[in-house]
C-alpha cells in the first residue's frame, strides 16, 4: 500500500482544500495518508469525513514550527485529538508569533525602500488557496518578490526571513503532543533549515523526547535516509515518510513522492 504521511492544505500553505486534496489521492492510488498543516488542525474535520466517505485510510496530524537556541526542528505530529487544549494552545502561541514576524518582514521591506505599507497590509485580504502566507502573497502582489525562495532571499534566510524567536521550543511541542494522545515525529532531518548535519539534528531532536523520524523526504539523499532509518530501528522509534506536498505552492513536492510504502515504515499502533 502507498502511504504519504506529509500533506499540506490551504489551512496552512498548501494551495488545496480538503476536497481538492483527497480527489488527488484517490488519483494518486495512496491507501494511506496524513494531512499535516502548519500549526492548525483546520482542516482535520473536513479531511476525516472525505476520507471516511471514501474509505481511505487517515491519520490525524499537525506540523509544528519549534525553535531553540538559534535551533529550527520541525516536529510532526500523529493520531492527535484535535480538540485537546494543550495542543491548540500551542498552536495558537505559533499562529499569533507567524503574524507578528509577517508584520515584522512588511516593516523592514518598508524600511528598505520597497513600495509596502503596514497600515496597506494589516487591510490586505489573503487568498489562503494561493498557498503561502499572508506576507510572501502581498509582496509579489506588491512586486516585491515572484516566489517564496526570493522572499526568503530578501532577508538572507530561508526559513522565514527574520529570526524564528516566538515559536514554541522542541519540548513544549512535543509534550503539547503528547498531551493531545500523539505521535511525535522529527520532520525532514535532511532540510537545508536544520543545517549540514542531518545526523546531529536526529540525536538533538532525540534528546528532546522524539518518538519517530520522516525517514522518507524529498529533501532527504539517500545517505540521510538509511542513517535516520537505521538510528530509528536501533531506538525503537517511529518511521514515516511523505511527501511534504503543498498542492502547486512548492511545485517540486509532490504528492506521492517519494513512492513510500507502508511496509517500509514502522507504524504501529499511530
Amino acid at each position: 500500500m502507498k502511504a504519504d504521511l506529509h500533506l499540506h492544505t490551504c489551512a496552512s500553505d498548501g494551495t488545496w482544500r480538503p476536497e481538492e486534496l483527497i480527489q488527488n489521492i484517490i488519483s494518486a492510488g495512496i491507501g494511506l495518508f496524513a494531512v499535516t498543516d502548519h500549526d492548525s488542525v483546520e482542516s482535520i474535520p473536513a479531511v476525516s469525513s472525505l476520507a471516511e466517505k471514501n474509505r481511505l485510510n487517515y491519520i490525524r496530524g499537525v506540523e509544528i514550527s519549534t525553535t531553540e537556541n538559534g535551533r529550527i526542528f520541525h516536529i510532526l505530529g500523529y493520531n492527535i485529538d484535535p480538540e485537546n487544549s494543550a495542543l491548540n494552545e500551542v498552536l495558537m502561541l505559533n499562529r499569533n508569533s507567524l503574524e507578528t514576524r509577517n508584520k515584522k518582514s512588511i516593516e523592514i521591506l518598508r524600511e528598505r525602500g520597497y513600495p509596502v505599507s503596514p497600515d496597506e497590509y494589516l487591510l490586505y485580504e489573503n487568498n489562503p488557496e494561493r498557498g503561502g502566507w499572508k506576507a510572501l502573497n502581498y509582496a509579489i502582489d506588491k512586486g516585491v518578490c515572484r516566489t517564496y525562495r526570493e522572499f526568503f532571499q530578501l532577508f538572507g534566510n530561508r526559513e522565514i526571513g527574520m529570526s524564528i524567536d516566538g515559536c514554541v521550543t522542541p519540548g513544549v511541542a512535543i509534550s503539547a503532543i503528547k498531551e493531545a494522545g500523539g505521535i511525535s515525529v522529527l520532520a525532514h532531518p535532511g532540510s537545508g533549515i536544520y543545517g549540514d548535519n542531518p545526523a546531529e539534528s536526529i540525536k538533538l531532536a532525540f534528546d528532546k523526547g522524539i518518538e519517530g523520524v520522516e525517514c522518507f523526504h524529498p529533501e532527504n539523499n539517500a545517505e540521510t535516509t538509511e542513517y535516520s532509518v537505521g538510528f530509528c530501528r536501533r531506538k525503537g522509534l517511529y518511521i514515516t515518510g511523505g511527501s511534504d506536498c503543498h498542492g502547486t505552492f512548492v511545485k517540486e513536492r509532490w504528492l506521492g513522492k517519494p513512492d513510500v510504502r507502508v511496509a517500509q515504515l514502522s507504524l504501529w499502533d499511530i
